[in-house]
């Protein structure tokens, strides 16, 4: 048996094995082009024979290394196009070269182009080895279970389909299929914590304790997950005892019942209220949780202070975990009659034109829709999101819960209520910046289109007051 019909059994039997996607599923592919990411290509390309999927890669260009940056373009598109894989080339641009913020940028362009093309899943080549450096990193950096538990074989809408590969692996089947793929040269400077660990730590572990080390740590990041899992299942349960109110910037917890929890409880209580209201675990670590602890016997009213913008306090019996700066007010709903060309909700301003001829080209824009008019009720209104909103995204055909699509989408809690929501009445048909409702979709037969573009306004003073205001819905 060839590598690559190994590798091609393998990666079928895991994507069955963890639930990954079924058929019929369209995969965003992020392609750098580096081995991980073409051996990704290569095997999905090599699946589309057997399986109903459809697939688009993107390449992100970080425009930090000059010529090997616009070498990595081309390589991308030469593979691209000969296994016949439509791809899209986006660049970013970065302050420095911190890799969160590149990990960030990358995510955001990610998201659009899914949500653009109404595609179900990123899909990235993470592999084994990928899953040990991040174990290891999250050991030292005090991340609990959770950091453990690693890269999971499914995030959301993100799947991790190679982490049952190592990279000598992915390598030796690109040698076999004589594939070419590039080096990034950054990732062989150690003053990155990932490439010491990846260049100088593993080999000696490999070397001294464990030659299957990447192995051995795939197999207990399973095992951190299930546990990860099952704990915050009753966490779910606790939390009812210990949460006395919430909204959208704080979370006011009691601390007689919290202090006579264990230990691991309050970690994971307090965890999982700080990733609620941040809208990620990233940036929770065990001194973190050491100093929050001390509040806990501590006279009087005292604070800390963490690195996502939130703050937890002690007043008297009550431990409230809160954003430093109040937040800003909702605004309040507007009425949009259909003959209105511009309206501002809070920090967007909207414009609308009929059109009787659909556009010759879309833009890939977030912030800018066209719809199907006539399916839309007038006069319609601009609002905030509201407890048990649902629609129907765009390209599905089932009723979701918009609390759940903010969640994948990674929103914080933090934004969520600052999001413009269209609501005619009977439905809701856009989440500005996200997606269009199915249900306003343009068909073969519509008529007339109602373009919508959003712009985001930095110069709050420079906006106008809203004239029409109401909070009924029309």
């Amino acid at each position: 048996m060839t590598k690559r019909e190994q590798s091609l059994a393998k990666l079928r039997c895991y994507i069955q094995e963890k639930h990954l996607f079924s058929a019929e599923a369209k995969l965003l592919l992020g392609i750098s082009g580096g081995s991980d990411s073409v051996a990704l290509l290569y095997l999905f390309f090599l699946l589309r024979s057997e399986i109903d999927i459809t697939l688009l890669a993107i390449h992100i260009n970080h425009q930090l290394r000059g010529e090997e940056s616009e070498a990595d373009v081309v390589l991308v598109q030469d593979l691209c196009q000969k296994l016949g894989v439509p791809l899209i080339v986006r660049k970013i641009n970065l302050t420095g070269r911190s890799e969160n913020q590149a990990r960030q940028k990358r995510f955001e362009a990610f998201m659009q182009v899914l949500d653009a093309y109404r595609f179900d899943y990123i899909v990235t080549g993470h592999h084994n080895n990928d899953q040990t450096e991040t174990m290891l990193l999250n050991l030292f950096r005090g991340a609990g279970l959770s950091g453990l538990a690693g890269l999971r074989p499914r995030s959301g809408i993100v799947l991790h389909p190679l982490l049952c590969f190592s990279k000598k692996e992915l390598q030796d089947l690109l040698v076999e299929a004589q594939i070419p793929w590039r080096e990034d040269s950054s990732n062989q400077e150690l003053n990155y914590r990932r490439n010491w660990i990846r260049h100088t730590l593993l080999p000696l572990l490999e070397q001294e304790i464990n030659p299957q080390i990447s192995t051995s740590l795939g197999t207990q990041a399973e095992i951190f997950a299930d546990a990860e899992d099952m704990i915050l299942k009753r966490m779910k349960s606790l939390l009812k005892k210990v949460v006395l109110d919430e909204d959208n910037s704080k979370v006011i917890l009691s601390l007689p019942p919290l202090i006579h929890f264990s230990k691991l409880e309050q970690y994971y209580i307090i965890r999982e209220v700080i990733a609620e209201i941040s809208g990620s675990r990233r940036d929770f670590f065990a001194h973190n949780f050491e100093n929050i602890r001390k509040l806990f016997a501590a006279e009087g009213s005292k604070k800390v202070s963490l690195n996502n913008g939130l703050e937890v306090v002690k007043e008297y019996d009550k431990l409230i975990i809160k954003f430093s700066e109040e937040p800003k007010p909702v605004p309040e709903p507007i009425v949009v009659e259909e003959d209105r060309s511009r309206v501002v909700w809070g920090d967007y301003r909207f414009s609308f034109k009929l059109l009787k001829v659909l556009p010759n080209r879309f833009s890939n824009d977030p912030l800018t829709v066209c719809l199907d008019a006539d399916k839309v009720k007038n006069p319609f209104v601009i609002r905030s999101r509201k407890p048990g909103d649902r629609f129907m995204p765009l390209g599905m055909n089932q009723i979701v819960k918009l609390k759940d699509f903010l969640i994948n989408c990674k929103v914080p809690k933090s934004e969520r209520d600052y999001i413009p929501i269209f609501d005619d009445g009977e439905k809701i048909f856009w989440v500005t910046g996200k997606r269009l409702d199915q249900r306003v979709a343009i068909d073969d037969n519509s008529t007339r289109f109602l373009h919508i573009t959003a712009e985001k306004i930095q110069d709050k003073q420079l906006r106008p007051a809203n004239r029409s205001r109401t909070g009924e819905k029309k």
